[in-house]
């Protein structure tokens, strides 16, 4: 321990500025893979508890619309121990812009066995009969949202859905134990008075007396429930939102992993650094006989040293960054998935410990290779510091080998992964960004020889070039390091831009219509309110209007998997646009009885293709529908499928609409139009109106919402880009204090030492910038090609963003500049007699 404290720890406090570079590396790395999991975990553990609230410890759950006397009959089925009836409906809060309150309907004598969540028992908040069974209006709110909003029992709350508004009274407080703060309770005969559902239930939960063995119970559940009925345990719900999340979530892992392996490079380097600092050390240790073991494990415990306080500050940062990042997977899985609100941070207490060692792994992945020639390096050899430079000067043809096979490697877990293990496509990122990165010794090679011919007649960029190639075996893991950084940032670039050309073009062709009107209330709560037919014949009689198309969007059920649908009935104006072409044919056959279309994705999940048929569970039993295409479309990665209206009707005799799109005759003036919507239907304000381009606009929001989560990531490839070339250039700078101090002697003047060294950072940032972009090209093509199709079943086009790409030299190249002054001015201010004595 004494031996560890003075060799290790001693070294750390001389050389703090090292020390502390080598820990925020670590830190960095740590923070972001610690708060990516964070809000993945917290988004999977609020819809969970959100699931718990509803069903508290049921066994069994039946949704859908059902009759209210099918209550009693599964209550006495055989198995069935309790049973309690269920009436749900989000509404949302005029008086909270963009906030919503899950309401539910209870029985509260048959659902105290379930205990899914408890009235409070503090005075003012306890459970009120009087007022609950007596006051239509009276409505049981969580205990943190009436924290949050200042309620107390007799406030009122006003709640909208569909035209109405109703003013609801807080009698109770409920402690709902860690669900969505946004669930809500009142007697179910007041909430199916309050929705318009007398008589009708949107769900039955039981218990069992054999959970084990469910079997029978089922049998006999679907025995009376409707064919469209959902049977299914309450856990099946969250299986199936995990499971929609997972690709998703995967690929944030994946990018904040990236951050970790740049940290691999940065302490390759520190401890690379230490190696050459201590080499005479290492020398005198190994003369005197320390083992090879003993010299191993010191710098690996340097490392560990530096990772193990990296990791704990990781930690502390990987929170404070949750808070960002988990507002913006909030807003992603809402806008792509489920509605959810993610109201606590869920960190489970083992995932500080697997963080930690994360960090540490990848730590003392990064020490093995310098510590391992520290070892082995005989005591003539330590001594002799031309040795390791004659040698740098060389690269080994082994990198071009690893290199080769990296992209071999790389195809093969490509060709794995769209062949159904898409987690085979992280392997082919993986391969793709090390078989880049092995390149860098050769190509930093090559650029520092090309530099110094072009650099002949110039003094200082001739020296810096002939620098870049003496320390290669420093500068060629800088530059993977920040290559590395680089392509993450180029990468998502690219697959971002790509997609975002892709989703305009797609928009171009499916928004067509002049004006688009839906329920406001539907861009907080989904698809729970309708058009009324009042708004229909109030838009039919308007003289500008030409035609209007209709669209209804539910979940059902194809063949067994929960599904996306989409009815639609108008003009076939905006017609999609299908795989293999064939467009208006396909979509004239789309119009033929008892058939539908499906997305690319949903034709991926359900390996259902053209001319096949697929078994939808109707109300009237399962009706197979043949598939007239497959068609593109990026509304949502589970999937879609379109049908119209006539074949819904048929089955499930109803024609609700969620939303509108009118098509205006020629000459319209649409603002005009939107304001006479908005001043000549009584309850307009209920309702949005988006013209063809603001509706495209909102749609790009999302979009940019969607990814504001990368940003963070992004931000990672500037520090990284700051922080290896400032470590860098200090390790080059104490090793070269001879060297510099030899110069000096000669004539050279502070401000040309400054010269040398900034030159030879932008000759770094130079080789960075390169293989940065190219990587991150290669990068991408594995994003688009292969883990979008692995996971999301997406085609998205590749197309570089040219004007992107070119602005990456014009921020990085100043960044390696200003990284590699502070070291430049040491290095210029060091005093010519103390290194020429010490030389002596």
């Amino acid at each position: 321990m004494r031996f560890f404290l003075r060799h290790v720890v001693r070294y750390a406090l001389r050389h703090k500025s090292l020390a502390l570079i080598n820990i925020l590396s670590v830190a960095l790395g740590v923070s972001v893979f610690l708060a990516v999991q964070i809000a993945n975990r917290s988004a999977n553990a609020a819809f969970r508890a959100g699931i718990d609230v509803v069903a508290g410890r049921a066994n069994i759950e039946v949704r859908g619309t059902l009759d209210d006397s099918l209550f009693p009959r599964l209550r006495e089925l055989a198995g069935v121990t309790a049973a309690t009836p269920l009436v749900e409906r989000v509404v949302t809060l005029p008086g909270w812009p963009g906030e919503y309150l899950h309401v539910l309907g209870i029985d509260p004598f048959t659902n105290s066995s379930f205990e899914n969540f408890k009235f409070s028992k503090s005075a003012g908040e306890a459970f009120d009969a009087d007022a609950w069974f007596g006051d239509p209006r009276s409505l049981a709110v969580s205990k943190s949202f009436a924290d949050a909003h200042h309620l107390k029992r007799g406030d009122s709350i006003r709640v909208e859905f569909g035209e109405r508004q109703v003013d609801l009274v807080v009698s109770s407080v409920l402690q709902a134990k860690d669900g969505d703060s946004h669930f809500a309770a009142m007697d179910i005969g007041w909430a199916q008075e309050l929705f318009g559902l007398q008589g009708k239930l949107t769900g039955v939960l039981l218990q069992i007396s054999d959970p084990n063995h469910p079997e029978p119970v089922y049998e006999r559940i679907r025995s009376l429930v409707p064919p469209d009925a959902v049977v299914q345990e309450p856990g099946a719900r969250s299986g199936q939102v995990e499971q929609m999340l997972s690709g998703f979530e995967l690929n944030l892992t994946a990018l904040s992993m990236i951050s970790l392996l740049v940290g691999v490079f940065l302490i390759y380097n520190t401890v690379t650094a230490s190696v050459v600092r201590r080499r005479s050390e290492i020398g005198i240790l190994r003369a005197l006989g320390g083992s090879r073991a003993k010299v191993r494990w010191l710098f690996l415990g340097e490392a560990a040293f530096y990772g193990m306080i990296g990791s704990v500050a990781g930690c502390v940062g990987g929170v404070l960054m949750a808070n960002f990042l988990v507002s913006a997977v909030s807003t992603t899985v809402t806008n792509l998935y489920v509605l959810t609100s993610i109201d606590h941070f869920y960190l489970p207490f083992w995932q500080i410990p697997l963080v930690v060692s994360a960090g540490m792994a990848s730590v003392l992945v990064g020490a093995w290779i310098p510590a391992n020639a520290a070892a082995n390096v005989p005591p003539l050899h330590a001594l002799n510091m031309g040795v390791l430079i004659e040698r740098s000067e060389r690269p080994r043809v082994i990198w071009l080998v690893l290199s080769a096979g990296c992209v071999v490697a790389a195809f093969g877990a490509s060709a794995l992964a769209l062949r159904g293990c898409p987690i085979a496509s992280f392997a082919a990122a993986f391969f793709t960004l090390i078989g880049f990165c092995c390149l860098s010794p050769a190509a930093t090679h090559r650029l520092g020889a090309g530099a110094g011919r072009f650099f002949r007649p110039l003094l200082l960029p001739r020296l810096a070039a002939r620098n870049l190639v003496r320390s290669l075996y420093r500068h060629a893991v800088t530059v993977a390091a920040l290559a590395s950084a680089l392509a993450m940032l180029v990468s998502v670039s690219i697959m971002i831009y790509s997609f975002r050309r892709t989703i305009d073009r797609w928009l171009a062709r499916r928004l067509v219509a002049d004006l688009f009107v839906a329920p406001a209330a539907n861009e907080i709560v989904g698809f729970e309110n309708f058009i009324p037919e009042d708004l229909m014949r109030f838009l039919r009689s308007q003289p500008e209007v030409e035609m209007i198309d209709t669209f209804r969007y539910l979940d059902l059920r194809v063949n067994g998997a929960p599904t996306f649908l989409g009815v639609i009935n108008g003009s076939g104006r905006s017609i999609p646009d299908f795989l293999g072409g064939k467009n208006a044919e396909k979509y004239k056959a789309f119009r033929a009885p008892d058939t539908a279309i499906i997305s690319e994705s949903l034709s991926r999940r359900l390996k259902v293709n053209q001319g096949q048929t697929v078994s939808i569970a109707t109300p009237l039993g399962s009706r197979r529908f043949l598939v007239a295409g497959v068609f593109y479309d990026y509304s949502r990665d589970s999937g879609l499928m379109l049908m119209q209206e006539a074949n819904f009707e048929k089955f499930w005799h109803e024609s609700r609409v969620n939303s509108l799109a009118l098509y205006l005759r020629p000459g319209t003036d649409i603002e005009k139009m939107i304001r006479r919507i908005r001043t000549g239907y009584p309850n307009a304000q209920d309702y949005s109106v988006y013209s063809n381009r603001a509706l495209r606009d909102a749609v790009v929001e999302v979009f940019n919402q969607t990814f504001a989560v990368t940003q963070v990531l992004r931000v990672i490839a500037v520090l990284v880009a700051v922080i290896g070339i400032a470590l860098n250039f200090t390790v080059l700078v104490k090793e070269r204090e001879r060297e510099i101090g030899t110069l000096r002697a000669v004539g050279v003047s502070r401000r040309q030492v400054r010269g040398l060294i900034v030159w030879e950072s932008v000759l770094v940032g130079i080789m960075a910038v390169l293989l940065g972009v190219v990587t991150g090209v290669a990068l991408s093509v594995v994003l688009t090609e292969v883990i979008n199709k692995a996971f999301f079943g997406w085609t998205i086009p590749l197309q570089i963003p040219w004007d992107q790409l070119f602005w990456t030299p014009v921020w990085l190249l100043p960044a390696a500049v200003l990284a590699s002054l502070p070291p430049a001015n040491q290095a210029s201010r060091r005093n010519i007699i103390d290194i020429v004595r010490t030389d002596a």
